[in-house]
């Protein structure tokens, strides 16, 4: 949420919007063409004239008065309502734009009141809601409700508790002695099932016995995607009265216009429960040339349409954009190929989260988060998303990822997309078709994704793509479940991939899918893998011809893969790869940029294209050139930058079991600690961080251990390792990435405790940590300051910094303490060139550290240069770095404290 201005900001606010609303057009409009501005108000009338004396009340009154080159300025408050605004004109947009005295958030749900008492414990009003039953969402004071379900579950989607089938279940078929008495007839079933479940599906309950089921539905795919005697036999059952049974939980009578409701302990006085009435509270989707900026979106979304183009949606906050509860087969006329049964995986792609469809449209410095479905649908042609936060989406577990790009001449970069249940960025051909041409992938983070599937990865393409003039480049894959860092399947074709980087993505870090059909000309040139990876950096196979295919420059801590390849084959050369080490500054951390020592400097091929900027004899090898600036990848919003440093954390489990619990924090996701015993409440893991860390999220993951997870566990933490307080957290679910959100805290040690048996043993292959800002001890790249004044920055580092510019970055987590600074600079010129001030919580506030500057032989000549800190700096501050005492003191790449 975005905190409200004082009151004697307002004025200088509102003129910084006014004065901002003409700088989107073109310098030669005239006042006419400039329009006029209305405002809005929670405290206005629709029937005044938006003026800033008489608000409208209205957005939508707004958007019926507005015109090319007219404004709606917006004050703070809750506006529900859908805003389905005009088009403006390319010399004429129309804006719609938070006036910056408060949040202004446009709500899609509607309070409900009026609550009886229903029997058996429930409580029940009388509604008519107006969405499909299936897109249903409630919101107990300001949280999502959870819809009745079995077995019951915590409140994190992406965090499900699953039940598991007997091995005599057949196809629409459940046998589970654990199913309760109760009927379930009409209830979803939902199925993440097979040999290989690389989608869920779901279906209806037909009729239910003690112990059993019957439903029908899903694809009927049958291997990998069904119930059986499988691998996988996990499944839920939602959408009935039956499963409301802890507080919170809900069903929706339809035909009756009922909603029924387990109400919080001690009954509903003095709570708030609000349900979705609005799919799309922004509806662009026969608008063009209008512009949205600042407005937050809760429980609805924003969308353009086909047509639409020059839409600017800018400073969007969007929280629970879409939801919905089954996975039914896409149209016949969505679907760009012949329909078949097994494009189910697509379900819900096309009618979830922020939709930019059309042509020219751009979404940029955003947050998204929360949804069913998609984060943000990228579709049509030349439209862009970047400099957006995207975050826990695609829980239901079909293909839908955080940006799924359909069409040609999209740019999307510099994105951070973090806790998916699949993919992070997907293309799926059903609803692309093939071409796929002059797309730009690029400076975008990409980790924790595949949390409800295995066989898939952070970027996944599929089928049969013609990829001409696309790049995807300068790319950070990793810390997810699946198998794959970069994964082009299914005989897709002319893939560029180059200055990527994958770390701890299971078994490849970019596999090349041929199946038994081509891969023609694919590329991967300059990537840089880490550890966690076990099989081959880059695996190609199945292809019956790899006519133009292309591996070189990369570096890999395991070997690259050719299998079965027809003829001709690949070329496959100038890699840096096992025996050899590959001399990376900070594996651990995933820094895989080289040290002056590395076999790589200078030892690469000339590609071209691709080996520019380079330093020294000859292009290095990797997706780092030594000497030049170090590229960082994502967003530069809150919330981009939130990994706590691992520098060196130890891990013991309890007296009882004795095992060596090393391999739970030692950094490598394919590594693993098992107890000796089963799973039993009390069995107990302590970790060591080393130094006091401020956390506030917990990581349990398990990989592509289908068992090892725990049914239940608690965090407690310690700043001693004797005393330890109450748990911060308690966990249920069984997904293999488990979390533990709790408030933020300094501590040292942390405990993780078993609290429920299981029937197998305990298996942890990573401890992550992360905190409300940056740890202060990890590389702080300049480019993803979240302030920055009278500097440019790039995708490398900024420009030169003159006497009284900046780069601030907020919540900086200082933990027990820093004492040291240091900055990697270029500066140009001879001896001191300047000082760079350490200000704590403003740019004008106290002054912690300097570091004079010495010029270092050139404004791309890059050396690191330390100060000692006025003294040690402890807790959370936005930090501000601030040039003084010289014309152009210096560029800065990163900056780090130690203690």
């Amino acid at each position: 949420m975005r905190p409200a201005l004082s009151p004697t900001s307002l004025v200088a606010a509102a003129a910084a919007a006014l004065i901002a609303l003409p700088l989107a057009l073109p310098s030669a409009a005239t006042a006419a063409d400039r329009g006029r501005t209305y405002e809005v108000a929670t405290w206005g009338s629709d029937r005044s004239g938006g003026s800033a004396q008489h608000p409208l009340r209205t957005i939508s009154r707004c958007a019926e008065l507005v015109g090319p080159g007219d404004s709606c300025l917006i004050h703070r408050g809750t506006y529900r309502e859908q805003i389905t605004p005009p088009a403006g004109r390319e010399d004429a947009p129309i804006t719609f734009a938070a006036y910056g005295d408060g949040t202004v958030t446009v709500d899609g749900t509607e309070t409900l009141s009026g609550w009886k008492d229903a029997g058996d414990g429930l409580v029940a009003v009388r509604t008519g809601l107006p969405l499909d039953a299936s897109e249903n969402a409630l919101f107990l004071d300001g949280e999502r409700a959870m819809e009745g379900r079995w077995p019951n579950s915590g409140t994190d989607p992406l965090n499900p508790t699953w039940a598991v089938a007997e091995k005599t279940s057949t196809d629409q078929h459940i046998d589970d002695p654990d199913l309760p008495a109760g009927d379930f007839t009409g209830a979803t079933v939902h199925l993440w099932a097979g040999s290989n479940p690389w989608s869920q599906q779901t279906g209806t309950v037909t009729s239910t016995t003690a112990g059993a089921l019957d439903f029908k539905g899903g694809n009927y795919r049958c291997d990998p995607l069904c119930m059986g005697d499988k691998a996988f036999r996990n499944y839920y059952l939602v959408g009935a009265r039956a499963a409301l049974d802890q507080p919170g939980e809900w069903y929706y009578d339809k035909a009756g216009g009922t909603l029924y409701l387990v109400p919080p302990k001690g009954g509903m006085n003095g709570h708030t429960v609000t349900a979705k009435h609005r799919a799309w509270g922004v509806d662009l989707s026969h608008s063009s040339y209008v512009t949205v900026r600042g407005l937050d979106l809760w429980g609805t979304s924003l969308r353009t349409g086909n047509d639409s183009t020059g839409v600017l949606v800018e400073d969007l906050n969007a929280r629970y954009v879409s939801e919905y509860s089954t996975l039914p087969m896409p149209a016949d006329d969505e679907l760009a190929i012949e329909p078949g049964e097994g494009h189910i995986v697509v379900a819900r792609i096309l009618d979830s989260g922020i939709q930019l469809l059309g042509t020219g449209n751009t979404l940029r410095d955003s947050e998204i988060g929360y949804s069913a479905g998609t984060g943000v649908l990228v579709r049509g042609s030349g439209n862009t998303v970047t400099n957006t936060y995207i975050h826990d989406v695609g829980w239901m577990g079909s293909y839908t990822p955080g940006i799924e790009i359909n069409g040609s001449d999209h740019t999307v970069t510099h994105n951070t997309v973090r806790r998916t249940g699949r993919g992070s960025i997907d293309v799926s051909w059903q609803l692309n078709g093939v071409p796929f041409h002059n797309n730009t992938i690029a400076y975008n983070d990409l980790s924790e994704a595949m949390r409800t599937s295995r066989d898939g990865s952070p970027f996944y393409v599929c089928c049969n793509l013609d990829a001409t003039g696309t790049s995807v480049d300068h790319n950070v894959v990793h810390d997810h479940d699946g198998q794959v860092g970069y994964y082009i399947d299914n005989s897709s074709g002319n893939f560029l991939l180059h200055h990527n980087v994958a770390y701890n993505t299971g078994t490849r870090g970019t596999f090349f899918n041929g199946h038994s059909g081509v891969s023609l000309g694919n590329r991967d040139h300059n990537s840089s893998y880490g550890q966690g990876i076990t099989g081959a950096s880059v695996r190609l196979s199945g292809a019956t011809d790899a006519t133009g295919t292309y591996v070189s420059n990369i570096v890999g801590m395991t070997k690259t893969e050719i299998s079965g390849p027809g003829d001709p084959g690949p070329v496959v050369r100038s890699n840096l790869l096992p025996p050899t080490e590959p001399g990376y500054t900070d594996i651990r951390n995933g820094e895989l940029w080289l040290r002056g020592d590395s076999p790589a400097v200078d030892a690469g091929e000339t590609v071209d294209g691709v080996t520019t900027g380079v330093r020294g004899a000859g292009p290095d090898q990797g997706a780092y050139e030594y000497g030049d600036a170090i590229w960082s990848a994502g967003c530069n919003l809150d919330g981009c930058v939130s990994r706590v440093r691992n520098d060196g954390w130890t891990a013991a489990a309890a007296a009882s079991d004795g095992t060596d619990a090393s391999a739970a924090v030692d950094g490598v996701q394919t590594t693993q600690w098992k107890t000796a015993a089963v799973q039993t409440p009390g069995q107990s893991l302590t970790v060591d961080l080393g130094a006091p860390k401020t956390v506030g999220r917990l990581v349990l993951d398990a990989g592509l251990d289908a068992t090892g997870h725990p049914s239940g566990f608690t965090v407690s933490t310690s700043g001693d390792g004797k005393k330890w307080g109450a748990p911060v957290a308690e966990v249920s679910g069984r997904s293999f990435a488990q979390e533990a959100v709790f408030p933020p805290a300094t501590v040292r040690y942390l405990r993780i405790t078993l609290t429920a048996p299981g029937d197998t043993e305990w298996g942890v292959n990573e401890i992550r940590l992360y905190a409300d800002g940056p740890d202060a001890t990890t590389t702080l790249q300049a480019e993803q300051a979240t302030d920055v004044r009278g500097v440019t920055r790039g995708d490398a580092a900024t420009g030169l910094l003159r006497s009284g510019d900046r780069i601030g970055f907020r919540k900086v987590q200082f933990g027990a303490g820093a004492d040291r600074l240091t900055v990697r600079v270029a500066a140009p010129g001879r001896g001191a060139t300047g000082v760079l001030q350490v200000r704590l919580d403003s740019p004008k506030g106290r002054i912690v550290g300097v570091l004079p500057v010495r010029a270092t032989g050139g404004a791309d000549t890059w050396q690191e240069q330390s100060a000692k800190l006025l003294h040690t700096v402890t807790g959370a501050h936005d930090v501000y770095v601030v040039a003084a005492g010289g014309a152009k003191t210096a560029a800065v790449d990163w900056l780090t404290f130690r203690k």
